[in-house]
Parts: structure tokens; C-alpha cells; sequence
């Protein structure tokens, strides 16, 4: 009997090694887990933060667009015509006086 006692002994020794084997290593991948955890959340921080930049410049670049098409001013076509005709007149008026000096 003592023998089949010291046995049961030994079978529960060896399973609460086999039980605290297997905890360490589920500790030592839970702590794996938290700090890759940590570090995902630190990456989520980060490309938040990179987002909010980004969006706060898409912001401004949209204001300064804004901005910028109320200044242009356009230029009817037929202005631009006009004003070809008038220095073509000019340039003419000043070749005449050109040739009446020489005269």
C-alpha cells in the first residue's frame, strides 16, 4: 500500500511540474501579448495623430483654394482683342509721325 501511495505521489508530483510548466509558458506569451499590445497601441496612437495632421492640412490647403479662387479675376476675350487693336492703332499713329519728321 505504501508503495501505491508513494506511486500516486509521484504521478501528482509530476503532473503539478507538467500544470506549472505549462503556466510559465502561458505567462511568458501573455506578457508577449501585452507588450505587442502596447506597441499596436502605440502605432494607433501615432496614426491618429498623423491623421488629424493630415486632415487639419487638407483643411487649410481647402481655405487657401478657397481664398485664392475668390481673388481671380477673369479676363473677358474680347477685352484682350480690343486692346491688340488699340496698340496696333497706336504703333500706326506713331510709324505716320515717324514718316512726316522725315518728310
Amino acid at each position: 500500500m505504501t508503495e501505491n501511495i508513494q506511486n500516486s505521489l509521484d504521478n501528482i508530483l509530476s503532473k503539478v511540474k507538467s500544470i506549472h510548466g505549462e503556466l510559465l509558458k502561458e505567462r511568458k506569451n501573455n506578457s508577449d501579448l501585452e507588450n505587442e499590445i502596447q506597441q499596436l497601441r502605440a502605432s494607433n496612437l501615432e496614426k491618429t495623430n498623423q491623421v488629424f495632421s493630415l486632415e487639419t492640412e487638407v483643411e487649410t490647403l481647402r481655405s487657401a483654394l478657397h481664398l485664392a479662387q475668390n481673388k481671380v479675376v477673369e479676363v473677358p476675350i474680347q477685352v484682350v482683342g480690343k486692346r491688340e487693336e488699340e496698340i496696333d492703332e497706336l504703333v500706326r499713329e506713331i510709324e505716320h509721325c515717324i514718316e512726316q519728321l522725315k518728310q
